[in-house]
C-alpha cells in the first residue's frame, strides 16, 4: 500500500472519529442530506466545446444535519430532538452537522512544469463536525474542521481517472500540484431570515442575509451575502414544515450574490518552490448564483449556475461552474 493511500485511510479514519457523536449514535434523527456535485462542465446552456475545465473546476460535497447534537456543543440549551421542537415552534434548539468535500483546482493553461501567472495544480480534502443554534427567525453555526491537501487528498487520482474514462484530455501537471499539508480550523456563520419567518408555511418569497468566517492552517477569511428563493411553496430555509405543508409539491427559483475576503489562500499562494508566487492572490471576490429548484415530499433536485470574479490577478475574468444537488429534508 502506497504511503499516500495509507494517510488517505488514516484521514478518513480520523473524520468518522469527529463524526460519530452525531452521526452514527443518532442516525435515526437525520434532519436533512445534501449531496452536491460542482462542475465546470454543468454550464448546460454553452456549447460543449465551450465549457471551462480549469481554476475550480470539480467538488464533491455532502453536509448531513441531525437534529441531536452532544451536551458539550449545548451550553444548557435543549436539541431538537425534544418532541416541542418535532411541531414548527418559536423556540430555539441546537442541531449538529458533518460536512465532507473534495475540491479540485487546475490552472488555465496546462503544462508538464508551472506556469508564471498559472494557479498550481491543487486538491483539498476536508471533513467539519459542528453545531448550529436554530431559531425561525436566526441560524448560527460553529464547525471545527480537519483536511489535507496534497495527494493524499485524491484530487489527482480523481481527475485522471474521469478523464481516461470520458477519454479527455491529458492532465500534464499534477506532478508539481500543491504540497500535502494538513488542514486544521473552525468556521462561523450567520443567517438571518429578512423575511417574515412563516413556520410550517409556505412563501412565495424568502430572502437570507448571511455572512461566514473561517480561519484555517491554509485560509484564513470572511463573506457576507443575500439569497432569494421565490416562487411556488418556498419552504423556510432551515426549519421543520407543518404536517399538512410535509408533502406539498414545491418549485421556486434561486438568486443570490456574496462579497468575499480573503486574507489567506495557500492554494493560490503555494507552499513549496514549485508552487510559490505563481500567481498573486486578489483580496477581495464577488460571486453571484441562479438556479432552480423543485421538490415533494422532502426530496429536492437542485440545479445553481455560479459566476466568480477573478480570485488572480491574471485569472480569467470571470469563472463559472454549474452545481447539481439532491437533497432529503430542509433544502
Amino acid at each position: 500500500m502506497s504511503l499516500a493511500r495509507r494517510g488517505l485511510h488514516h484521514f478518513v479514519a480520523a473524520l468518522l472519529v469527529i463524526a460519530t457523536p452525531a452521526a452514527v449514535a443518532h442516525a435515526q434523527n437525520l434532519r436533512s442530506l445534501r449531496l452536491q456535485v460542482d462542475n465546470d462542465w454543468f454550464l448546460f446552456w454553452r456549447p460543449s466545446t465551450n465549457r471551462p475545465d480549469d481554476n475550480y473546476t470539480h467538488g464533491n460535497v455532502a453536509r448531513a444535519v441531525f437534529n441531536v447534537a452532544p451536551r458539550w456543543t449545548r451550553f444548557g440549551r435543549p436539541d431538537c430532538s425534544a418532541p416541542r421542537h418535532i411541531l414548527p415552534t418559536r423556540t430555539s434548539c441546537v442541531q449538529s452537522f458533518f460536512n465532507f468535500s473534495q475540491l479540485i483546482f487546475t490552472p488555465t493553461v496546462d503544462a508538464p512544469m508551472p506556469i508564471p501567472g498559472q494557479r498550481p495544480y491543487a486538491g483539498l480534502l476536508t471533513g467539519e463536525f459542528g453545531a448550529q443554534l436554530v431559531s425561525p427567525r436566526h441560524l448560527q453555526s460553529l464547525g471545527i474542521g480537519l483536511g489535507t491537501t496534497g495527494r493524499i487528498s485524491g484530487a489527482e487520482a480523481s481527475q485522471k481517472a474521469f478523464h481516461r474514462w470520458a477519454n479527455i484530455r491529458r492532465l500534464y501537471g499534477w506532478d508539481y500540484q500543491i504540497a500535502a499539508e494538513p488542514v486544521v480550523g473552525m468556521s462561523y456563520g450567520q443567517q438571518y431570515l429578512v423575511t417574515p419567518p412563516r413556520v410550517g408555511q409556505s412563501s412565495a418569497i424568502t430572502a437570507v442575509a448571511q455572512g461566514s468566517a473561517v480561519a484555517t492552517t491554509i485560509q484564513t477569511g470572511a463573506d457576507a451575502g443575500l439569497e432569494i428563493h421565490a416562487g411556488y411553496n418556498a419552504p423556510h430555509p432551515w426549519m421543520n414544515p407543518s404536517s399538512s405543508e410535509r408533502h406539498r409539491f414545491r418549485a421556486y427559483a434561486i438568486l443570490g450574490a456574496k462579497k468575499s475576503w480573503v486574507a489567506r489562500n495557500l492554494l493560490l499562494e503555494g507552499n513549496s518552490d514549485a508552487t510559490r508566487g505563481l500567481v498573486v492572490k486578489k483580496p477581495f471576490i464577488f460571486e453571484t448564483v441562479w438556479g432552480l429548484a423543485a421538490g415533494i415530499g422532502g426530496y429536492f433536485v437542485e440545479y445553481r449556475a455560479v459566476s466568480m470574479t477573478r480570485d488572480y490577478e491574471t485569472a480569467p475574468s470571470w469563472h463559472r461552474w454549474g452545481t447539481i444537488a439532491a437533497i432529503i429534508g430542509t433544502p
